[in-house]
């Protein structure tokens, strides 16, 4: 065996003797570059910092390139290769260190037992960089790029002059009588930006991360706060040390937990000196944090302090404060469990806590503006400015009454919605015990947004094509009819460049334009007296839109006009979401180019039903989606997202009949439709995290027509899907096209069979049941660059199988019917990585998905070797989060 080995970087490669080590000498040309050589490169050693300090980027290329081919010659393959790049993401810069540094290389804690370790990590200071295969610590090499270009002085300067310039000009036009406040804006802009770069540094500095250089102080605070976490839980004998080991200016420590026995709590006690209170909590206790022989965490201290407080304040103690509750925690006599004894003080100036009734309920909508008229309604005072709204619909939007116990809790729910009605710049609720002697009275103050809105928009588009510029411009109109509604006018259009729809060859440009209309009511607009409904329901809100889109292709212009009547509404605390769309009707109107349109009549005979898009068309449905989502996201313990959505179309027809689309060669559909999307956040360590969906969905068409509207059918591929696939090009099932001739028919073989077509993703591929299941591992790469490893599998279906045999000429296989028996024989497997550029605005993605499994090919074959063919790879670039 041969050892190399590199003092530096601590990279070792271990090869078979029978192995040429040319590969070793990756610069040939070392003469000719003007780098010299550093003496890490006299040991052959393949250090990845020489690469960074090469001035010659086509010397790296070229050398890089003689790597992978004297690995090809010994036989070693592509993922021989792979080794030694690895192995070079172990070398970390110890070379930016300065004189007396070191660097923390490695961290850990052991011996945490029950003790939740990644609570524990948090309270760490200092964390090693992170080091990725191949490119190593690349945030701390991007970050002291950045460094050593970076002059604070020079940028105090260039502030300087700047602010002494500025002032200058503001003086002179304040000499001659002008306006300045431009002057003072572009001032106060400039100079925070000025402060800015100070205080982050130039782009590379933000981009990267700064070297983890070991401090003993920060580690020492680190261990105190592990140790103050584990007594805060319970392990109040808990022990906590560092231990370290130093190689070459590198520290590998581990922080030893000896957690110690956990206490639990023996006895529960409370003291109040209020028999109301006392009842009131005990009649609550099955809400308490507390429970016997639970253990001790003092977070579970503050979370039942808060909840005490919210209880006593829901139940009309308005100067209740969490000041006034304590506990007292002692150790049980001759065990080591803990009493647990929950104390209301009472307050300083009055015997016992007292509670509030509304007496009176003042609304003034009018802000700093003067009062030009009120009225009262269902006993509530409404005060009007220059913008009167309607106290009617006021009324649904406030949840207490005068007469009614004060409730915490309701007051915050009339505040938020109040706001969401986006109408107002501010919602206040304050509360006068003064005003009138042993009255309480309740002031709701709010200030009116601007009457009229006009907002514009310029962009790029980025969604399943190469990115095109789009305009869009919205106007609003607050409180239209004085009954708190809100029209809303948007007007769009864009440009895109796109894969044909029948071919992934070439790219061509599309154009779409369109206007929305949408009036919304922020309560339930129904036929029927609903007011106490909309007392009992959160944000109650009722949409009406119209609009038409038009969309112009090479392939086919296509115009469509839409309505919509919905309802949507929330539960209290936001996280659920709920859409009840009662009617949702669009007219379709098509023109197709011909040999756009003769391919269409190509694809019906495959069983492809992408010609109903472009058929003159109406499309009736009622709809109803649920979303709930349990703090989706968030970076510190698991959370989940959940949407289901059901959908009937063509129960119209009941009622109106279909003689009048028959009469108009319109296209009318039946049909049932459900889909869920249920996904999982599970975060890990140094802000990486495990996100996995499990997307499904059944589609049924019905009736004469025994068709599905185009834009019902599901679809499988693309960037928020199996990102193996191109767009909506898997599936459906295992089914397959075949080689047709000039003329139309099957090209065969040497044995008369005719020839599958398995690599030919040309054609959009509906389906009407979906399967997708995807797993995805994120991380941080560098500053605002993250990374991740993804597994997609999934395929679509149709509910029967497809006749593709006709006429005599075979065009698809047979497989695209759904099968309980051989469905899951049928799911396809794609894997990758993706590079995600997260801005505090948006999340720029960028994935490349393999084909892994694919189920065109016989079964026993459907498991791709890797990188054999160019068709395998997909890109796929995007705006947010696939999921």
């Amino acid at each position: 065996m041969k050892a190399l080995f590199n003092s530096n970087c601590g990279a070792m490669l271990d090869l078979n003797s029978g192995v040429s080590n040319k590969w070793l000498t990756f610069m040939p040309d070392f003469k000719t570059s003007k780098t010299p050589l550093a003496p890490s490169t006299k040991n052959r050693c393949c250090c990845l910092r020489y690469f960074f300090n090469c001035r010659d980027l086509k010397y790296f290329i070229k050398g890089f390139d003689n790597i992978r081919q004297e690995f090809v010659n010994q036989g070693i393959g592509f993922f021989g290769f792979l080794l030694p790049l690895l192995c070079l993401g172990s070398c970390v810069g110890t070379r930016h260190l300065e004189d007396g540094e070191k660097l923390l290389y490695k961290q850990s804690i052991t011996g945490t037992g029950k003790a939740e370790r990644n609570k524990l990590s948090r309270e760490i200071l200092l964390r090693p960089n992170n080091r990725i295969p191949i490119f190593g610590t690349l945030g701390t090499h991007l970050y002291e790029i950045g460094k050593n270009a970076f002059d604070t002085a020079k940028v105090h300067e260039q502030k300087r002059n700047f602010i002494a310039g500025i002032n200058k000009k503001i003086a002179e036009r304040a000499a001659k009588g002008k306006k300045i406040t431009s002057l003072e804006a572009k001032k106060r802009r400039k100079t925070e930006r000025y402060n800015k770069l100070l205080r982050n540094g130039n782009f590379l500095m933000r981009m990267g991360t700064p070297l983890a250089v070991y401090d003993s102080a920060l580690i020492e605070q680190s261990r105190l706060r592990i140790l103050n976490q584990l007594q805060d839980d319970g392990y109040f004998s808990a022990v906590v040390e560092v231990k370290t080991k130093e190689r070459r200016r590198k520290i590998t420590q581990t922080f030893v937990v000896q957690t110690g026995k956990q206490r639990y709590i023996d006895s529960l006690n409370l003291r109040t000196g209020d028999e109301a209170i006392t009842k009131l909590i005990k009649d609550h206790e099955k809400e308490s944090f507390f429970r016997l022989n639970d253990a001790y965490k003092v977070e579970n201290l503050e979370k039942e302090r808060t909840r005490l407080n919210n209880l006593l304040r829901n139940n009309g103690y308005f100067e209740m404060t969490e000041s006034f509750i304590n506990f007292e925690v002692r150790l049980a006599p001759g065990k080591t469990d803990l009493w647990v004894t929950t104390v209301i003080n009472k307050p300083a100036n009055k015997p016992t806590h007292v509670t509030y009734r509304m007496d009176s309920i003042i609304v003034n909508t009018n802000g700093a503006d003067p009062v030009s008229n009120s009225e009262d309604y269902q006993n509530i005072h409404y005060s009007h400015g220059a913008f009167p709204y309607s106290a009617r619909v006021l009324d649904t939007r406030i949840t207490f009454r005068p007469g009614d116990t004060y409730n915490y809790s309701d007051v915050v729910n009339t505040q938020r919605q109040l706001i969401n009605m986006d109408l107002f710049k501010y919602v206040n609720i304050n509360f006068d015990t003064t005003l009138v002697p042993g009255k309480f009275v309740t002031n709701i103050y709010t200030s009116p947004l601007k009457k009229f809105q006009l907002t514009q928009e310029l962009g790029v588009n980025v969604s399943q094509g190469w990115p095109g510029p789009f305009y869009n411009l919205s106007f609003i109109n607050r409180n239209i009819f004085r009954g708190l509604e809100i029209f809303s006018l948007n007007t769009f259009i864009g440009s895109e460049g796109l894969s044909p729809l029948t071919d992934q060859s070439g790219i061509y440009r599309s154009l779409q334009y369109g206007v929305n209309a949408a009036l919304t009511f922020p309560r339930f607009l129904t036929p029927f007296r609903s007011r106490k409904l909309n007392l009992n329901t959160f944000n109650p809100k009722t949409t009406v839109t119209l609009g038409y889109s038009y969309t112009n292709r090479p392939e086919y212009i296509r115009e469509n006009l839409n309505g919509t009547y919905a309802f949507t509404w929330q539960n209290l605390k936001g996280s659920q979401t709920y859409t009840l769309n009662l009617a949702n009707v669009n007219l379709i109107q098509s023109s197709i180019e011909s040999d756009f349109l003769r391919q269409l009549n190509e694809l019906v005979n495959q069983g492809n039903t992408f010609h109903l898009a472009f058929l003159p068309s109406f499309v009736s449905s009622s709809s109803f989606n649920a979303v709930i989502n349990k703090d989706y996201s968030n970076p510190y313990k698991p959370s989940s997202f959940l949407r289901y959505f059901l959908e009937s179309g063509g129960l119209m027809y009941e009622v109106t009949g279909t003689r009048f689309f028959k009469d108009n060669n319109l296209e009318f559909y039946q049909f049932a439709k459900f889909e869920l999307d249920y996904r999982r956040y599970i975060p890990g360590k140094k802000g990486s995290a495990w996100v996995y969906r499990v997307h499904a969905g059944v589609a049924k068409p019905y009736g004469n027509n025994d068709a599905l509207p185009y834009e019902k059918f599901f679809f499988s591929g693309g960037s928020s899907s199996n990102r193996a696939w191109n767009p909506r090009r898997l599936g459906p099932g295992s089914s397959f096209p075949y080689l047709l001739d000039e003329n139309g028919n099957n090209l065969r073989d040497k044995e008369g069979n005719p020839v599958p077509d398995r690599h030919n993703y040309r054609f959009e591929q509906p389906g009407e049941v979906l399967l997708e299941l995807n797993l995805e591992y994120r991380s941080k790469l560098a500053g605002f660059i993250d990374w991740a490893f993804f597994i997609d599998a999934g395929n679509t279906w149709l509910l029967k199988e497809i006749k593709t045999n006709t006429d005599g000429t075979l065009r698809a296989s047979s497989g695209s019917g759904f099968r309980f028996n051989r469905f899951y024989k049928e799911i396809a497997v794609g894997a990758g990585l993706g590079l995600r550029l997260d801005f505090s605005f948006l999340v720029f993605r960028l994935d490349l998905g393999h084909k892994l499994r694919d189920p065109r090919f016989e079964e026993g074959k459907r498991w791709q070797q890797p990188f054999k063919r160019s068709s395998q790879t997909v890109w796929n670039i995007a705006v947010g989060y696939p999921f």
